[in-house]
């Protein structure tokens, strides 16, 4: 392979390309959130409990109803009988019980008890508890039950999803501070804690799998409205847009082509939520519409990405390959590295490459002038050329690898970068 046909490849930039049709089904793996359900199973929901929440449910259907949404995002219903029944629900000696509920949404074989019990998950105290319910509506067999529920949990996020740690009074803070296990112990590794919350950390979760599932589905209402879903939640907390969306995005540019009307404006609705502020307007060509789609995801998935100066993601896209050209060029003119022999500032003898300048087009990489690099996947790196022909010999090895570590110093101090192919 000539170097010059790595232009393309360079610093991981490009992956081989898989054999077999492209499949657009993000998330493959069901589970019991996963649409569709196939309840089988009898539940005797608490007698008591329900009675108060069928009263509630057909004053709040009745034509006349008047509702709004209260400060915690619940619907309230402008009639003292509902009140009443409300009142009356949270003197109960148990309450709602989010556990049994999930049980009834997720088994229960009478529709009718299904539904009152995914009313009645918006009346559940504890505001984490609502959110892990919000996530079985996708799975709910019946459309009606769904209809119901999506505005209601839409509600609910607005008023609760934005809620932040640092909003909270300093004892509820402790008090919070106080159940969780402390960062580096067994229990923490376990659930993932590597660390104590801080003021920025939103509140709540909401795994969002389960509605990015129904883009798969084969009704066109059933896409619109997980489509509207998700751009709802998106525009509340882009955050679960960033965490969840991505590996769905091919299925939404589908859905902008459906020959449904009302599934292409909500695609057109999701990009625009994810998009920047100064979005042109979507063009009606087919092809062009998919290139604004492709423009619009870049504002929240650029194709470049520094997560944190130790992990840079590197997607398909002319950004890519913009990187890759322009580092074979430096490289092959030796215009942007020196051989290096120093110590560290830990005392150490290092050798490498010292960074003498970074063109604007090499910045995502997240190297900076006056780094030292010393190996790309541990094979050590001396001038230009053999950073080159290390870089030759990785991509020349079979498949190109879809990560490179690159081990460097920054003002003296060791660092790794890994760069991840995607």
């Amino acid at each position: 392979m000539k170097a010059r046909s790595l232009a393309p490849l360079l610093l991981a930039a490009a992956a081989a390309a898989q054999g077999g049709p492209t499949k657009f089904a993000a998330y493959p793996d069901r589970d019991a959130l996963s649409p569709f359900r196939s309840p089988t199973d009898a539940y005797a929901p608490p007698d008591e409990a329900f009675r108060l929440l069928r009263m509630m449910e057909a004053l709040a259907e009745s034509a006349s109803a008047q509702k709004r949404f209260d400060i915690d995002g619940r619907e309230v219903v402008d009639d003292p009988r509902w009140r009443q029944a409300r009142e009356d629900l949270l003197k109960l000696p148990n309450g709602l019980d989010a556990g049994y509920l999930a049980q009834i949404v997720r088994n229960n074989k009478n529709a009718a008890d299904r539904a009152t019990a995914f009313y009645a998950i918006f009346h559940v105290a504890r505001v984490d508890d609502v959110f892990e319910l919000i996530a079985h509506v996708p799975g709910e067999p019946l459309r009606t039950i769904r209809e119901r529920a999506f505005p209601l949990a839409i509600a609910f996020l607005r008023a609760n999803a934005g809620r932040r740690f640092g909003d909270l009074a300093p004892e509820k803070q402790a008090e919070l501070k106080a159940t969780l296990p402390a960062p580096g112990s067994a229990p923490a590794r376990a659930a993932g804690i590597v660390r104590g919350p801080i003021p920025e950390d939103h509140l709540h979760k909401l795994r969002l799998v389960p509605f990015l599932q129904m883009f798969d589905l084969p009704e066109p209402i059933d896409q619109a409205q997980a489509l509207w879903f998700v751009k709802e939640a998106s525009l509340v907390r882009p955050d679960l847009a960033l965490a969840w969306l991505e590996p769905s995005l091919p299925r939404v540019k589908e859905l902008l082509v459906s020959p449904e009307a009302k599934t292409r404006a909500e695609a057109v609705g999701l990009f625009q939520a994810i998009g920047p502020k100064d979005l042109p307007a979507p063009p009606e060509d087919h092809a062009a519409l998919t290139a604004w789609a492709d423009e619009a995801a870049k504002a929240l998935f650029p194709p470049l990405r520094n997560l944190n100066d130790a992990i840079v993601q590197l997607h398909p896209g002319r950004e890519r390959d913009a990187v890759a050209a322009a580092g074979l060029t430096a490289l092959q003119k030796s215009s942007v590295v020196d051989p290096w022999v120093g110590k560290a500032k830990d005392g150490a003898v290092a050798r490498g490459v010292r960074v003498v300048t970074v063109p604007d087009t090499l910045k995502p990489l997240a190297i900076p002038a006056g780094a030292v690099i010393m190996s790309v996947n541990g094979v050590g790196v001396r001038d230009a050329a053999s950073l080159l022909a290390t870089l030759t010999q990785l991509l020349q090895a079979g498949r190109p690898p879809r990560k490179l570590m690159v081990e460097l110093l920054i003002d003296g101090k060791a660092h790794a970068i890994e760069y991840r192919v995607l």
